[in-house]
């Protein structure tokens, strides 16, 4: 099969849109605009005519550029080139070059981004593991931080075991920053009342 191969400098000239397919998978779409500049024999610079360009991305690709476009911005595109024909509002054929995107990127010669790396579950919104809170409490337990350890009452040990025999009267007792105790009794065996929460 035959394709015709583009790379595309110019500028984001819609917000990107995402959508989903019939079959739950995801593609953004957003328009593109070039204008090329040439040198005049006297030395100045002219612009050309401006070219538009549909632009279509799939999957992981169709998430992140979603995410990370924005109207006005400098991109450069990559992919396939088609040339489309539909009949406009006024009844008059049209065609409509359209790039069905393999890369997109911001165009750094204009100015500056910065790169996240993201597995393509999580673009999908699939990996829920990809939430930073999760990932904070990951990477705390693989560097054997005890900051949650820190955190549990005197009387429970590492292992979630409730001392019977803890007094919160005691001068020992853990306690808040208000000096009330924090936990007392083990939840598994005493008996206890439900307390509606109350809200201000």
């Amino acid at each position: 099969m035959n394709e015709t191969r583009i790379t595309v400098h110019g500028n984001v000239v819609t917000e990107p849109v995402e959508r989903h397919g019939r079959n739950g998978s995801i593609f953004t779409t957003f328009r593109v605009a070039t204008t090329p500049y040439r040198r005049t024999a006297d030395g100045r610079f002219v612009d050309g005519d401006t070219s538009f360009y549909s632009v279509i991305a799939f999957n992981a690709l169709a998430a992140n550029a979603a995410s990370a476009l924005r109207k006005g911005q400098p991109v450069i595109v990559e992919g396939n080139l088609s040339i489309k024909q539909y009949v406009g509002n006024d009844g008059q054929p049209r065609t409509s070059p359209e790039i069905d995107a393999d890369h997109v990127g911001h165009d750094l010669s204009w100015g500056r981004a910065s790169f996240e790396r993201v597995s393509r579950a999580a673009a999908l919104g699939q990996d829920r593991t990809a939430d930073p809170d999760v990932q904070a409490s990951v990477r705390a337990l693989a560097e054997g931080e005890s900051a949650v350890a820190d955190q549990r009452p005197a009387h429970v040990d590492a292992d979630g075991v409730v001392d019977d025999d803890y007094d919160p009267d005691a001068a020992d007792a853990a306690r808040d920053d208000a000096g009330g105790v924090l936990a007392t009794g083990d939840p598994e065996t005493d008996d206890y009342e439900v307390v509606e929460r109350l809200t201000a």
